[in-house]
């Protein structure tokens, strides 16, 4: 057995797991096995084939036979993470402690199964118990960071992301939590940190602008060209996967839940029901930057959450696209109004705007559910699908919003760019005149895999081409 074990390692180290699998399945089958080393080895293999439910069952095995192998406890621990059920990751954590309570990287793992498990203070004393084995380790700190985050806790949350890239200015998981973070919230403290001195400099340069004078091509081109300067001077390779720059209020619209109750029943969610949207359709990707300036200019009594977006979603009609959301017909309308009027003066041409309910998905199978009269009407016998997704995924954590902070950030130039790259994608020439060196990023060959025809006649119809 120990020179089968030894082929089986081989096989790891080369990194053939088909051929290691089937290795491991040909000595089951011709001989009785009592070794738990080679069940350690089967069971990481099938961990690695991402099988973890077969994987749990050869590290038992493993166990069954010398109850203190650690790695097998280990094993168990980040299946169970991987099968996202931690109080069983966090028990086999706790064996290991049990062995060998000097090993950091246990703790790392309880206190991220803790986390999930709304645990914060309990997380957040294993984080620090991780922290004294491993002080050097970013990706605990990123951890800590996040942990803090949903706690609300942002200066404590702020302090650990920069800790994180202290130790790896690349981290790109720190990265993007702290880009997010600064979207609504101002460091306190005088952090020395490349992305929020980007962020403090980017927020100096204002758009000066408003509502009842129209904004010019050049005023933005301008504009775009100097504070994408200044984010490439400070910071090299940051890169956004995202294409919907917010202009968020506390309000939580949940989207998430809802949409999984839709795709799992494809019922809509009561909620939905009084959610009403104003959308707005710039003809081209430099009316899109203008509609970003509007938004963050624009003031409403509730301070609506509004969104610039790219239409990428296959099969969904459009290209650009400004979203304000309300919470019932009388807001919208008022709303509608006030906007309707701004607009023409901002754009000096009357832009495609319309009201109606609720996402564009719910409106495919229930084309009556975007009408504004409400003639569709919730049906109340699916309320029990969505306490079946509520009870399933046990949604005790209501995820936070805050009020986004006016002014532009590094999370709306990058998305910015992104818009830039797609316009190219599209054929809108209009990017051209913003005369700049864009990146080339796989994030919208994969996005736009099969659809570049569809949104390149989505274009052209939109601008009667």
């Amino acid at each position: 057995m120990k020179s089968k074990i030894r082929d089986l390692q081989i096989l790891l180290q080369k990194e053939d797991l088909f051929g290691a699998k089937n290795l491991c399945e040909d000595l089951l089958r011709n001989q009785n096995i009592d070794d738990a080393k080679f069940y350690n080895l089967y069971a990481l293999i099938l961990f690695k084939l991402n099988n973890y439910e077969h994987a749990i069952d050869n590290w038992k095995k493993s166990l069954e036979i010398d109850p203190n192998v650690i790695e097998s406890y280990n094993g168990l621990a980040n299946s169970f993470l991987k099968l996202e059920k931690f109080d069983e990751a966090i028990k086999n954590f706790d064996q290991i402690i049990k062995i060998k309570p000097s090993i950091g990287e246990i703790y790392h793992g309880k206190a991220f199964a803790l986390m999930n498990l709304y645990k914060f203070d309990d997380a957040i004393n294993n984080f620090k118990i991780a922290l004294k084995k491993n002080p050097n380790n970013p990706d605990i700190y990123n951890m800590l960071g996040s942990t803090f985050f949903r706690q609300k806790k942002w200066e404590e949350a702020c302090e650990n992301f920069v800790k994180a890239l202290e130790l790896k200015h690349d981290h790109s998981l720190a990265s993007k939590n702290l880009i997010n973070l600064l979207t609504f919230y101002q460091p306190k403290k005088n952090l020395d940190n490349s992305i929020i001195e980007t962020n403090n400099l980017l927020k100096e340069k204002k758009f000066e602008f408003q509502l009842k004078n129209e904004i010019t091509d050049d005023q933005i081109i301008n504009y775009f060209s100097k504070i994408y300067k200044l984010l490439t001077k400070n910071l090299q390779n940051c890169f956004l996967d995202d294409e919907q720059i917010f202009r968020r209020n506390k309000l939580n619209l949940d989207c998430e839940r809802h949409f999984e109750v839709f795709n799992n029943y494809k019922v809509i969610p009561k909620y939905c029901f009084s959610c009403y949207k104003i959308q707005i359709e710039p003809k081209n990707i430099i009316d899109l930057f203008k509609l970003y300036i509007f938004f963050d200019h624009l003031e409403l009594k509730n301070n609506n959450i509004r969104k610039c977006i790219i239409e990428s979603r296959p099969k969904v009609s459009g290209t650009y696209k400004g979203l304000i959301y309300c919470t019932g017909v009388e807001e919208l309308k008022t709303i509608f109004h006030k906007v309707s009027l701004l607009l023409k003066k901002s754009f000096g041409y009357d832009m495609p705007i319309f009201m109606k309910r609720g996402c564009t998905e719910f409106s495919i199978p229930y084309p009556k559910f975007k009408e504004i009269d409400e003639s569709m009407k919730y049906d109340d016998d699916w309320s029990k699908f969505e306490n079946k997704i509520d009870k399933n995924n046990n949604y005790k954590e209501k995820k936070s919003s805050e009020n986004t902070l006016n002014g532009t950030s590094i999370s709306d130039v990058l998305i910015m760019r992104n818009w830039l790259i797609f316009a190219k994608k599209i054929n809108d020439n209009c990017y051209k005149k913003f005369n700049i060196d864009l990146p080339e990023i796989n994030y919208f060959d994969k996005k736009l895999d099969g659809q570049i025809e569809f949104r390149k006649k989505q274009f052209q119809n939109n601008n009667n081409i």
